[in-house]
């Protein structure tokens, strides 16, 4: 079964470009605008990996991981920092990495499988 990652952000031209890049890897996708919308999907649907933006509108990423690393389901789930800014603070914190935007597709690769521990 191929992994399923949630890519959270509001910029929608990043948003499709990256999970239509994933699919045509061979992994899953879930999309999500802003944190809000992002904890309403993980309950129904949980991802392998998440992708997740900083600066949104509604509720940002940080916000958004703290809240799952509050619920123990989601404690051990692979959240990376998506964001513009090359600020590491909250890497090892709340998050497991980071993609510095704009970003390469290979990197995003190599970061999945490595967090994953395999290929889709």
């Amino acid at each position: 079964m191929a992994a399923k990652i949630l890519i959270v952000d509001d910029n929608r031209l990043i948003l499709q470009a990256l999970a239509d890049h994933l699919e045509s890897q061979g992994y899953e996708t879930m999309v999500a605008s802003n944190g809000k919308e992002a904890l309403s999907l993980v309950q129904v649907e949980v991802p392998d990996l998440i992708i997740m933006d900083l600066v949104m509108p509604e509720m940002d990423g940080i916000e958004a991981t703290r809240r799952l690393r509050q619920d123990p389901r989601f404690r051990n789930l692979p959240i990376v920092a998506f964001t513009s800014h090359a600020n590491k603070g909250h890497v090892g914190e709340i998050f497991d990495d980071y993609l510095i935007k704009p970003f390469g597709y290979d990197k995003v690769i190599d970061l999945i499988q490595r967090l994953l521990g395999s290929s889709p």
